[in-house]
């Protein structure tokens, strides 16, 4: 048997815009831990909240995490906590709002909202509404007018502060020193007014944490303006902002800008005081907390098929730990596969087990993969190829002989001469192998299981999923 070089790299081929984001998890507060905390993310968050509930502040807080690793749902589930505790929180994705051209207004929007929904005749929303009032001094550039504009009429100015406003904004020329002075005592001012609104706290919270999620998928000159931001206005007494970035592609991003020889990552120390790597979980775990999301879960109940969907956790998982694949592969794999079982009309016949193995098939060795397409008949360097070779001692994983049989059954196209051929072969292993061999076990499953897996129309299961899984080949998921 030929056996291919394998590569752990995924398919990137023409750029395309990402068709597909992998759906949102439901979060609800009704129980603790949350019923979709998949990943047991609750640990981590009932130890992390005492430490930043009762830290010294100001604190900037990083949780740290490569792409796709979870940041959004942990920081779901962490405020989803905090609320059924009885603590306030504010949650701020400023990726949806980085067309603004200050960054300082979005977050004052969500703080906005948070004061709005307390007591109308409190001191805090008094205090709020007087440092509502100075924030045009304190942004970068804009008239009065652009800031109504863009905020929506959430600051309400009146004639007499749209006056000070202006001296501040530079609509009327003045002794640059003396409009350093105003700017300098504005955000003093803003400062104290904020300290008041703090004091709407319940009185057993001392802090107040602002989550801010998906920095790191804004522009760079964005992402650095809003932690300055943060790091200068917002370097107030019992606040704690909780940062959601990936340090290394963000500060891989300021190069981008700044140029190769930029330090991006002792740069970014400038603005985060302490930084918490997320815990990484293992590639079963993660590819199973994805695939048993809404809308593939209930793509298989329409089918009503459960157990394909079983079959297809494990499948993937197993052979995402066997190759190596990062977090970020898993998603775009994913992702992938919703394309596809999207794409295939419902009354067509699926195969999950062949769909699943020749979707990893296609993206560790194309040679392969191609080959398999034109001549059924080399299916069991396929078998090998993603099993890996019963020679080399190593323990097969349980049911890689049961998978094996799917991919030789499928491609028996005559089940009683073409099948017994290419069993033949693995026979000859078996008989080759010392009866203590540990991985006898898992070559007679393959060989007793393949003639009795019942498939539809082979050759047409087969071809379903070679095209579409060629198709979506050439979408790059670059999200």
């Amino acid at each position: 048997m030929r056996i291919y070089p394998l590569t752990t790299e995924v398919n990137d081929q023409t750029a395309l815009p990402t068709p597909l984001h992998m759906p949102e998890v439901d979060i609800t507060e009704d129980q603790w831990p949350c019923g979709n905390d998949l990943l047991e993310r609750h640990k981590e968050i009932e130890n992390l909240s005492p430490v930043l509930l009762n830290a010294q502040t100001p604190l900037a807080f990083a949780i740290d995490a490569p792409w796709g690793a979870g940041k959004t749902t942990f920081i779901k589930l962490w405020q989803a906590y905090l609320n059924k505790q009885g603590y306030k929180s504010i949650h701020l994705n400023v990726w949806e709002s980085d067309f603004s051209e200050d960054p300082l207004l979005p977050l004052l929007s969500a703080i906005d909202e948070w004061v709005k929904g307390g007591d109308d005749d409190s001191a805090a929303k008094k205090s709020w509404n007087k440092a509502k009032k100075i924030v045009p001094g304190l942004l970068k550039g804009l008239t009065v007018a652009s800031v109504k504009a863009s905020t929506l009429g959430i600051l309400e100015l009146d004639k007499e502060y749209e006056k000070v406003a202006s001296n501040l904004t530079g609509e009327i020329a003045g002794d640059l020193v003396e409009q350093f002075t105003a700017k300098k005592e504005a955000l003093e001012q803003f400062k104290q007014l904020i300290g008041k609104v703090i004091k709407a706290l319940p009185d057993e919270q001392l802090n107040l944490i602002i989550f801010i999620d998906e920095i790191d998928r804004c522009r760079p000159t964005y992402a650095i303006e809003l932690l300055e931001r943060v790091k200068h206005l917002f370097d107030i007494d019992r606040l704690v902002f909780v940062l959601a970035v990936n340090r290394e592609q963000l500060s891989k991003s300021l190069q981008g800008v700044y140029g190769s020889s930029f330090d991006g990552v002792n740069y970014l120390k400038r603005f985060i005081d302490m930084n918490y790597q997320l815990k990484i979980t293992d590639q079963k775990s993660y590819s199973q907390s994805l695939l048993q999301q809404q809308d593939i879960s209930k793509y298989y109940a329409t089918r009503k098929d459960g157990d394909q969907l079983r079959i297809l956790q494990d499948t993937l998982g197993t052979l995402f730990k066997r190759f190596g694949y990062s977090l970020r592969d898993i998603n775009r794999t994913i992702t992938r596969l919703r394309l596809i079982l999207r794409s295939i009309p419902f009354d067509d016949k699926i195969d999950t087990p062949v769909l699943s193995l020749l979707l990893i098939l296609q993206e560790v060795n194309r040679d392969l993969f191609n080959d398999f397409k034109h001549d059924p008949s080399v299916v069991n360097e396929v078998v090998e190829c993603l099993i890996g070779m019963p020679s080399n001692h190593e323990k097969l994983p349980e049911r890689y002989g049961w998978l094996g049989a799917w991919l030789v059954a499928a491609a028996s196209q005559d089940r009683e001469n073409n099948q017994k051929h290419l069993l033949d072969e693995w026979k000859n292993i078996l008989n080759n192998m010392q009866e203590s061999d540990q991985n006898r076990g898992e070559i007679e499953r393959l060989i007793k299981s393949a003639p009795e897996i019942p498939l539809y129309d082979r050759v047409n299961i087969l071809q379903l999923a070679f095209d579409r899984i060629e198709l979506m080949a050439q979408i790059e998921i670059t999200a």
